[in-house]
Parts: C-alpha cells; structure tokens; sequence
C-alpha cells in the first residue's frame, strides 16, 4: 500500500463496529499481522458485503479461501496491476496486495454491497461457440438479456423511489420558478394568437399546420418500420448464407457418395467408437490407473538405498531366468502335445488385436488432429470476423487466402483418405477377428473333447493361465524397472535444479542486500518529505476552505439576481400588456380604425370606459332605490315591534287555551269537557285585531 493514510482508515474501520478489531494501527497492519490473519479480516470483510460469503475458515483450507476472495474481489471489478491468476498467488505471500484489496473493499462499502446484489442477476452466461447455432439455445439467451434489462430498470426506479424528497424550500423555489414559466408561456401564447388572428384566414392556416404536423409524425413512423423492415431483411439474408454455406460443406464432406455408403461410413465409425469406448478405453484407465498405484506404492515405500536397489535388480534377474526356463518348458510341453495348430491361431489372434489396438490408436491420433484443426479454423475465423468484420478481402489478401485455403483442404483431403483407409483397415481386422474367434472356439471345443478322451481335463486352460500370469510378471518387472529409472532420474533432476537456483541466487541475494541499505537511504528522505508535504497541504487545505466560503457567497449572490431578474422581467412583461390594452382602449375611444370598429361589433359595445359607466350609473340607481327602501323601513320600525310584540302574546294564550284542554281530556274525558263549556264558563271574545 502506497499511502499511510489508506493504513489509517483501513485501521480506523477495523477497529470499529461491526469487526471490532482491538489493537489495530497501521504499523501493526504493515509489520505486525501475518498474512493468514490478514486473509482472515478480509473474509470478515467480505462477509459483511455479502453474507453469502461468511465461511467459516476453520473448515476451508488456506488456498480455497485465497481463491473465494479473488473470485469475489473480480466480481467486484477489483483490477490489480497484475493479472487474477497473479494477483491469486500474490494474496497468498504479499501483504501489500492483501491490504490494497482491504483498503478497496472498505473505501467503496455501499457500491460494493449493491455490486454483490446484482451480480448474480447481471452475470452473462459463457456459452461454447458451438452451441450458439442452436436455435434454442439463441431465444433463450435473448430471453435471459430481456430479463436482465426489465431487472435493471427496476432496479432503478426502485432505487430512484428510496432516495429522499427535496426540501419544502426547494419544492416552493421551483414551484414559484414553474408558475413563471408558466405566465411567460401565457403572456407568448396570448401574443402568437393576437398575431395569428390578425392573419386573414388563419383557421385554414392552422388546420394545414396541424395535418402537416401528423404527416411528418407518420413518415417518421414509416421510416423506422422501414429501418426494422431492412434489418430483418439482413438477418434473413445472413442466417441463408449461413445455411447454404453449411449445406455446400456438408456436399463436399459427402463427396458424392450415396446413401447406403454414407450409411455403411456410419456404421464403421459406430463400431470404431464402440470399441474405442467399450474396450479402448476401459484398458487405458486400467493401465493408467496402475500406473498411478505404482507410483503412489513407490512414494509410500521409504527411500531405497545403493545397496536395496542392487538386491531388487538381482532378484529381478533371477525372475526373468525363471520366467526363460518356463517358456522353455512351456514351449516342449506344447510340442509334444501337438496343439500347434491352437497355438498358432492364439498368435494370430494375438497379433490382430495389437494390430487393432494400434489402428484404434492411429483412429484416435487423426480424429484428434481434425478436431484440433477444426478447432483452430474455427477460432482463427473468430478472430478474422472480430479484426475485419464481415468485410471482404481483395486484391493479394484473397489470393492468399486462398493458397491457405487450398493447402489446408490438401492437408484435410489427405487426412480424410488415411482416415477411410485406417476405417477400411479397421473393418478387416474386426472381420478378421470374428473368423478367427470363432476357428478359436471350434479349436478349444475339439481340445475340450480330446482332454476328457485321455482324462486330462483343463491342462490347456492352466497352461494358458500360466503364460498370463508369466507374462503379467514380465510387464510388472518390467514397469517396476522402469519406475525405479525415473525415481531416480526426476531426484538427480531435482538436484541439479536446485544446485541451479542456488548459483542463481546467490548474486540476487547480495544485491537484495544492497536494496536494502538503499531503501533504509529513501525511507529516511521519505519521511523528511512527507513531513514537508503534510505541511504544504494544511496550508493548501485552510486557504481552499476560504475559498469555498467565498465561492459559496457569490453562488447565493448570483442565485439572488436571477431570482430578481426573472421576478422583474415578469413585472415588466404584465406592464407591457397593461399598456398595450390601454392603448387598445385609447384607439376604441378615438375612433377611426376598422380593426378595433370591428371588434367593438363582436364585443357588443364601443370601449370599456362606456361599459364600467353604464354599470356605475345602475349601481347609483340601485343604491338610490335602496335608500328609499331603508327610510320606509325605519319609519314603520316602531309599529311592527307592536304588532309582533301583540301576536307573540295571541300565540302564547293559545297555546295555554291548547294545554288546558288536554289536561281536561286527560282527566274527564269527554262529558268533562262538555261541562266546561255548557255556556257559565264561555267568555266573551275581547280579541281585536
């Protein structure tokens, strides 16, 4: 890390929550720590960002925690000077990498968090090149791009409605600003219509204007559905050439042949790959597998001495006497037996399966090289399309091109024909093979019979397995020589490269030493600097704060005087069209001019001087009857008081009338109230009205 300030604040975050590191300064981060320790904090780290990430790193090993953080770290668009495999290995021995990539994760925290949310969602899918002619598989990649894309901009809205509001003072400042905007807008449309309706016949003008307006919309519609039109015209065009490039191919694969030849090919090539799988390869992992227990027994083994390695190849060599005496005895056994015939064809059969075996193995060599060359044709036209795109090559690069083409279809003409050679080769073995196989089986069927004829059941099945197990012994001794040639061939190999890097280093080391007496020079000048620097920079930092303090005043200034410019344009501009309508007024007073006699006639009325006196006039009139209407009121104030003071009286005595003959009904009923009113109680009527 270059700069003791990232120490600082990378110490200063680790000390607080939520990793509460105690003891942590940037010496202690620079001297102190290890660097599993260090590895440990930015797993801590990581953890926080995504908790996906939070492993516990007593159950990880060393390298697959190295690994998990770069891997996340490139997720995270880390990029180190050096490449991710280096930068990989760097983690595991420098702390300068390990405390930059801390210093990066904790400067950017909240982008870094967001960044490991989305990139599980945005991650774009490595499909082989070929697997992208499948159709399928192209709509499901578009499919998956169309999803990514509705998932970005939802993320942004998303992102846009949890930022917070503006202030209530910034709200009205642009509401106030809107709502002028707004009057200018007004003030021009009021004066474009007063300009438009002076123009004669202006409704057919704008009519025109408007169906122009339509017209010019739909040829732009036109004209990007003729654009879409074209460019699927191209694609279509493409994916033809494209097919009918791969139909001449498939033409001249086929070389004219027929069907029933392309099937018989077929045929070979299935019974070539059934046996390269079936039996080939089975054989292949046995042997290599075997290889690899002998090895792993040979590494388990302690290490062999002078004198061990001599007694093993002594008893090697007795074993291969013995081996010589069995095949001797074996071979008179058989003469006098007279099962030559058998063992001749058990050669044969032998020597066809080696020679299958290698034709197998020849099949296997060329289908590698085509599927090299294929591979190569393949990423060099990658790299023809990415460097020229679909250009086309004129003049001495198509002739070239075409001498390597021709060369490469001479290379490939020849390969194809060794290839149907090796195939038909390969069909007469197997033929071969099954002819000999069943003369096998007649020849082991008549021995069958012959042994239970003398009574020595099976002698040729033991013979037979004693030449297996003979000829086992023989590889195995064999294999064991030759793993012991290379044990000691790799240890003499292993010391003379490390005789090597000692001589090499030996002049690397005296010169470390001198870099060190050189960078202890530069750390002391270093810090004399960097002394002189900070200084510099308190001074730099106290006259920019001043500087901003005055930056800001004179923004609020200008702020202020647009603020009073627009406020006083729009006062002017509602001036001018309060003097334009008094002028207006003066000319409809004056007389004389058809234009305002004409609008007068519109209107219904000359000026508005005569409107506003004509309604002063009925405003007096009203006034004049109202005040009459208000003499009259306050003349007969006196007598109404009265006569509603006396009708309030007439309404109370009724209502006493009305309560009286209730409580009567209530408690007589009828024949009461009849004796009530029998002509001693009626009163005489003293109402008046």
């Amino acid at each position: 890390m270059s700069s003791p300030d990232q120490l600082k604040f990378v110490a200063s975050k680790l000390a607080n929550p939520p990793y509460n590191k105690t003891g942590i300064t940037a010496i202690s981060l620079h001297d102190d720590l290890h660097i599993p320790i260090l590895i440990s904090y930015v797993s801590d780290i990581i953890a926080q960002i995504d908790s996906k990430m939070n492993v516990d790193l007593t159950k990880e090993s060393f390298e697959d925690t190295v690994l998990r953080l770069s891997s996340f770290l490139s997720m995270l668009n880390y990029k180190p000077a050096e490449n991710l495999e280096t930068f990989t290995k760097a983690l595991t021995k420098n702390k300068k990498a390990i405390l930059e990539s801390m210093y990066f994760l904790l400067n950017d925290f909240q982008s870094h968090q967001k960044r490991s949310y989305l990139a599980p969602f945005l991650v774009d899918v490595d499909i082989p090149p070929e697997f992208m002619h499948d159709n399928s598989i192209l709509e499901l990649q578009g499919q998956l791009q169309e999803c990514q894309e509705n998932f970005k901009n939802v993320h942004k809205l998303l992102d846009s409605l949890k930022q917070p509001g503006a202030s209530a003072s910034s709200i009205k400042r642009e509401i106030q600003q809107m709502e002028e905007e707004k009057q200018q807008v007004l003030s021009k449309i009021y004066k474009l219509k007063k300009k438009v309706e002076q123009v004669p016949n202006h409704e057919i003008w704008l009519e025109a204007a408007k169906k122009l307006r339509l017209a010019q919309n739909n040829q732009l519609e036109i004209t990007d559905r003729i654009k879409e039109q074209k460019n699927l015209v191209q694609q279509g065009e493409q994916k033809i050439l494209k097919l009918n490039q791969n139909l001449k191919e498939t033409l001249a694969a086929l070389g004219g042949k027929s069907a029933e030849l392309i099937l018989s090919k077929m045929e070979q090539e299935h019974k070539m790959n059934k046996y390269l799988a079936m039996e080939n390869l089975p054989k292949q992992i046995g042997e290599i597998q075997q290889k690899v227990d002998d090895y792993n027994r040979v590494l388990r083994e302690p290490t062999l001495k002078d004198s061990d390695v001599k007694s093993l190849e002594l008893e090697v060599k007795n074993l291969n006497d013995e081996i010589v005496k069995l095949a001797e005895t074996r071979m008179e056994k058989s003469k006098n037996s007279g099962s030559d015939k058998l063992s001749l064809f058990v050669q044969q059969a032998s020597i066809i399966a080696r020679k299958k075996e290698g034709t197998a193995q020849k099949y296997r060599d060329i289908q590698d090289k085509v599927n090299l060359l294929i591979t190569e044709h393949t990423n060099k036209r990658e790299n023809v399309h990415k460097l020229h795109g679909s250009k086309m090559l004129k003049g001495d690069d198509f002739k070239k091109y075409v001498s390597d083409l021709r060369e490469k279809s001479s290379v490939y003409k020849k390969l194809k024909s060794s290839l149907n050679e090796i195939q038909s080769e390969y069909g007469i073995l197997q033929r071969t093979e099954e002819i000999l196989k069943n003369r096998e089986k007649i020849f082991k069927d008549s021995i069958e019979n012959l042994e239970k004829k003398k009574g020595v059941l099976g002698f040729n099945m033991a013979k037979q397995s004693l030449e297996k197990v003979s000829e086992k012994k023989s590889d195995f001794d064999e294999k064991k020589g030759q793993t012991l040639n290379e044990i000691s061939t790799i240890i003499q190999n292993l010391m003379k490269t490390v005789d090597s890097k000692k001589v090499k280093l030996a002049p690397i080391i005296q010169e470390l030493r001198s870099l060190r007496q050189t960078i202890q020079e530069l750390e002391g000048d270093y810090s004399e600097k960097k002394k002189s620097f900070d200084a510099m920079m308190a001074g730099l930092d106290s006259e920019a704060v001043g500087l901003d303090h005055e930056v800001k005043g004179y923004k609020q200034e200008i702020l202020n005087d647009q603020s009073r410019f627009f406020y006083l344009n729009t006062m002017i501009k509602f001036k001018d069209v309060t003097n334009e309508r008094v002028m207006q007024e003066m000319k409809a007073y004056i007389g004389g001019d058809d234009v305002v006699e004409a609008q007068q006639r519109v209107r219904g009325f000359k000026t508005y001087r005569d409107v506003y006196n004509k309604k002063i006039q009925d405003l007096e009139n009203v006034g004049k009857s109202l005040r009459e209407t208000q003499k009259e009121i306050k003349s007969e104030h006196t007598s109404n008081l009265k006569q509603l003071e006396m009708f309030q009286d007439l309404k109370k005595f009724l209502n006493l009338k009305l309560e009286k003959n209730l409580s009567l009904l209530k408690s007589g009923g009828k024949e009461n109230l009849e004796n009530y009113y029998d002509g001693s109680n009626i009163t005489q009527d003293r109402l008046v009205l």
